[in-house]
């Protein structure tokens, strides 16, 4: 299977202002997760493989392509936002035969856990502020993309009250006892 990814190496370096020598082998399983999970859990399985197939023909531009264009360019920041997020984690830690380790150069030492998950925290808040956006981009356009069905809509919905990362389980429909 063909991988297409709506964003590229090149993009999240200038944007993020991650380091030009930084690997690449670290930047696109990071630009992949960002896409294939956290974006797609925003634009639903059909729009995330609409916008696929249009970049795959290189039909994006073209007459008639114009909403999903824009759907693109207003993706690119919210991937890159969270592709920083997985990337912080992969070149700080890395999993070995030894267990997990941490690789520090003799002349630059490596962030202390704390400061990773600082840095982490920094790039999750700039993505929620633009899967925010998105969503609401997504609402408002949602005649535009015959993709989005009304169970995304509504899922979309019910995520802005608060598109903010957050690590616990703050209640809902687990913690109602049936009778």
């Amino acid at each position: 299977m063909k991988e297409i990814l709506l964003t590229n190496e090149r993009f999240v370096r200038e944007t993020s202002g991650i380091s030009d020598n930084l690997a690449g082998r670290y930047i696109l399983p990071s630009i992949r997760e960002a896409q294939n999970v956290y974006y797609r859990g925003i634009v639903g399985d059909a729009l995330l493989d609409k916008l696929k197939a249009l970049v795959d023909a290189g039909t994006i531009g073209q007459a008639g392509n114009e909403a999903y264009k824009a759907l693109l360019e207003k993706s690119q920041y919210y991937i890159t936002y969270r592709a920083v997020v997985e990337v912080a984690q992969h070149v700080n830690f890395k999993v070995a035969n030894a267990g997990v380790i941490q690789t520090p150069d003799e002349n630059m030492p490596a962030a202390d856990h704390l400061d990773m998950c600082r840095l982490q925290d920094y790039y999750v808040a700039k993505a929620d502020s633009m899967a925010m956006d998105l969503q609401g981009y997504l609402l408002d356009n949602r005649a535009s993309f015959p993709e989005l069905c009304e169970c995304d809509c509504n899922r979309i919905k019910a995520n802005l009250y608060s598109a903010a990362s957050c690590g616990i389980f703050l209640g809902g429909p687990r913690g109602k006892i049936e009778h």
